[in-house]
């Protein structure tokens, strides 16, 4: 099914494409420059976010300190926060009359390429530590002993231990975030500033809501995937091969030699990661004293928002996690064959090939190819459902495949000895895999709320999610009223994530990582 709908949904867009008119697009000095900038802004963004991450998980490993939980779950909240708040956010710190004008005046060039890149850091770089974080779960104890033993320093440590293991997580984790970056739509539609900052996803979204020029829009579409596509073969073919040790259950902790330089880097790396992290979230919640703030509550627009943004991201959620599901069973089928065994990791990139494929020409594409089989809807509410619930699919098996192919090596000769198969096999593994279940599904939910590229396409007079009501808002310059209405999208989102967390994962999805004392 995701393969048919997402290569009807194409050939659909195609169909009403001029491929005789596409060397005059290439003709185009605006589309040269629109391809430079998008492609400078997502490979700073994930260079920067890297460099950050880097000393930040090795920091989260060796360090155990007070609010490193919650430093966690911020970073699990922050990469799927709602990009309109999260922008808000920004804005108030960051912005000519922000939190950092005011108390230092000192004034960032927020609209352009400083506040893209500041953003997409914002929400990229938490990921990436999550990122490393599962690398250094893939380091032997062994090691880790011997390091001890012999006196390593923390450097020592880093350059013949940890580096080996990082870097076999990096040209994922770089490709991811590059993607992610480059197909940007929602941070630069809000902070662009212009057309010189104006990215590949932007120009398709201003071919379709604009001029309707499905030819343009199928076209730049098609250059986003080559792009994208030769970007991730590049990357992939000079990538070590990542493997997970079957036997590795848990790392033991072994202390390593510290020093004041350790400690002043750990020290740095954590400032500059929470004051990149914290106050854009406490600027979030800044309204809650204000007079408005209860007049907004009281706006049937507001709660109507809440219960379409409700309708969208739930089932999108559970679409999501039931294709994520459908791709872990199929890639374990796979794996208990040889001749096969190619097949799990081509699964696994075939999901996140989703995201270099623009959402607004997938929605577009299967508009148009429903409209063509006859199928008409008064409402696009479906196909909003749909596209939230296949873009989420590549962090659903970022989360799952790891576990469920561990499951999978552990435990596959006792299956086939015992006879254990299908319904069994997954009740046996519930309580194993519950946690990164919920985690799962808590992600798909989130995107699926916070997501405004489809909805901003496809929105109509009964079909205004909050995203999209905040952006209305905004655009409007009722900034005050929008400030209230990001309070109720996020703390919307904090609910549904400790909700999922807590009755799916049964309370056990905090976050944790190993740390090594």
């Amino acid at each position: 099914m995701f393969l048919l709908i997402g290569a009807a949904s194409l050939v659909a867009l195609l169909r009403y494409s001029d491929v005789n008119v596409w060397w005059e697009y290439l003709q185009e000095p605006y589309l040269w420059r629109v391809i430079q900038f998008s492609l400078w802004q997502a490979l700073l963004s994930s260079v920067i976010s890297l460099v950050v991450a880097i000393p930040v998980a090795s920091c989260l490993i060796h360090r155990q300190f007070r609010g490193r939980a919650l430093l966690l779950q911020l970073f699990a909240v922050s990469m799927v926060v709602p990009t309109i708040v999260a922008i808000l956010g920004l804005v108030v710190v960051y912005g000519r009359t922000g939190w950092l004008s005011q108390i230092f005046g000192v004034q960032i060039p927020l609209y352009g390429l400083v506040g893209i890149l500041l953003a997409h850091v914002f929400f990229n770089m938490p990921l990436a530590v999550r990122l490393l974080l599962q690398g250094y779960g893939l380091i032997p104890s062994g090691q880790w002993r011997q390091a001890s033993q012999l006196g390593f320093s923390r450097w020592t440590a880093f350059r013949l231990i940890e580096w080996h293991y990082m870097k076999k997580v990096l040209p994922g984790a770089f490709v991811l975030i590059f993607m992610l970056c480059f197909s940007s739509f929602a941070v630069v539609l809000s902070l662009g500033g212009g057309p010189k900052s104006s990215t590949l996803e932007v120009a398709i979204y201003q071919a379709l809501r604009f001029d309707f020029d499905l030819n343009k829009a199928s076209f730049l579409s098609l250059l986003q995937v080559s792009i994208c596509t030769l970007f991730a073969v590049i990357v992939y073919r000079i990538a070590p091969i990542n493997r997970q040790d079957a036997s590795l259950l848990a790392v033991k902790s072994y202390p390593v030699k510290d020093s004041i330089w350790a400690r002043s880097a750990d020290g740095t790396a954590l400032l500059c990661v929470l004051i990149l992290v914290v106050p854009p979230f406490l600027a979030i919640f800044d309204p809650v004293f204000s007079s408005t703030f209860l007049t907004t509550l009281l706006s049937s627009g507001l709660w109507q928002a809440v219960f379409i943004s409700l309708k969208i991201a739930l089932p999108a959620a559970l679409l999501s996690l039931l294709l994520g599901i459908c791709f872990c069973v199929l890639a374990r089928f796979c794996m208990e064959r040889k001749y096969l065994s190619v097949l799990p990791s081509k699964l696994e990139h075939l999901g996140n090939m989703i995201l270099m494929v623009p959402g607004l020409v997938i929605a577009t594409g299967l508009f148009l190819w429903l409209r063509d089989i006859g199928w008409h809807f008064t409402s696009s509410y479906w196909i909003v459902v749909w596209v939230n619930a296949v873009m989420a699919l590549p962090f659903v098996l970022r989360i799952l495949m790891p576990i469920f192919y561990q499951q999978e090596r552990r435990f596959r000769h006792v299956y086939l000895s015992l006879g254990i198969k299908n319904w069994s096999r997954w009740r046996l593994e519930w309580t194993l895999v519950r946690t990164s279940v919920a985690q799962a599904f808590a992600y798909a939910l989130l995107l699926s709320l916070g997501d405004m590229g489809v909805i901003a396409l496809f929105g109509s007079q009964g079909l205004v999610s909050l995203p999209l009501y905040l952006f209305q808002l905004i655009g409007s310059y009722r900034l005050e009223e929008g400030a209230c209405v990001a309070v109720v999208l996020i703390s919307l989102c904090l609910i549904l994530f400790y909700c999922s967390s807590r009755f799916i994962g049964g309370g056990a999805a905090r976050g944790k990582s190993h740390v090594i004392r």
